[in-house]
């Protein structure tokens, strides 16, 4: 079974997933008491559950960019988790490759080939990355087709044509999405209440990565190490 845990937000959201269905999926909403609720939160999951963390192969994390504080949060308790069961394996993902996992049905519906995903920077500007959709079903969902950058939304149709993107191929989906609509003519925008950075997707694009024997070295969104994902100053921390 895989946990995945995603704290980009101010929301702590844990999924349990095994290769057939979504087992559970909770929310919990956070102020500045993150780090005292985390491991404690993750065990009432599992008992809620009626399993422990010895059930528990995989711990899937969020990684970020996003809130600094709950990022090094998560990763910090998620590390402590690793150490004390280590028979459970690390997976690091790209907190807005998780965001795009959570849009990737709903694109393909929609027949489009790419998905800007939009994290708050609680700044004046937004966390963007582009990621095409791959249909090949042994393969990754999505593919990075650009690095994360931050940039202001009346700056998105730069962005687009930096890109060469043509807007009725682009679903856009996450932080400010209704603006982004209003600056780009004919975009894509999600109809879903619910576009921050969630569990099921970090843990959907884990259990891919697992399920489909991918190397983990062979993405550009994955670790197999919990490390974060920082972005400010066009400096992204990837190492």
């Amino acid at each position: 079974m895989i946990i995945s845990i995603e704290t980009s937000t101010s929301v702590l959201s844990l999924s349990l997933l095994n290769k057939e269905s979504v087992i559970d999926h909770i929310s919990v909403p956070f102020k500045n008491e993150l780090s005292e609720i985390i491991v404690p939160t993750i065990k009432m999951f599992l008992n809620n559950n009626l399993i422990s963390f010895c059930d528990v192969s995989f711990l899937a994390v969020g990684c970020g960019p996003g809130s600094f504080t709950g990022i090094r949060s998560i990763i910090s308790s998620a590390s402590g988790i690793t150490i004390s069961n280590n028979h459970i394996k690390s997976i690091g993902i790209n907190s807005l490759a998780g965001l795009a996992m959570s849009a990737l049905h709903e694109a393909k519906n929609l027949k489009l080939k790419y998905i800007i995903s939009s994290i708050d920077s609680k700044k004046d500007d937004l966390f963007l990355q582009l990621f095409q959709i791959n249909d090949n079903n042994k393969s990754l969902p999505i593919l990075a087709k650009g690095k994360i950058e931050a940039i202001k939304i009346e700056k998105l149709k730069n962005y687009f044509a930096t890109n060469n993107l043509i807007s009725k191929d682009v679903l856009f989906f996450g932080h400010l999405s209704s603006m982004a609509k209003k600056n780009i003519d004919k975009l894509n925008v999600s109809n879903d209440l619910i576009q921050h950075p969630d569990s099921l997707g970090v843990g959907k694009l884990a259990l891919c990565i697992i399920s489909n024997q991918i190397s983990i070295k062979k993405t550009t969104f994955a670790f197999d190490k919990f490390k974060p994902v920082y972005f400010r100053s066009a400096q992204i921390n990837l190492k």
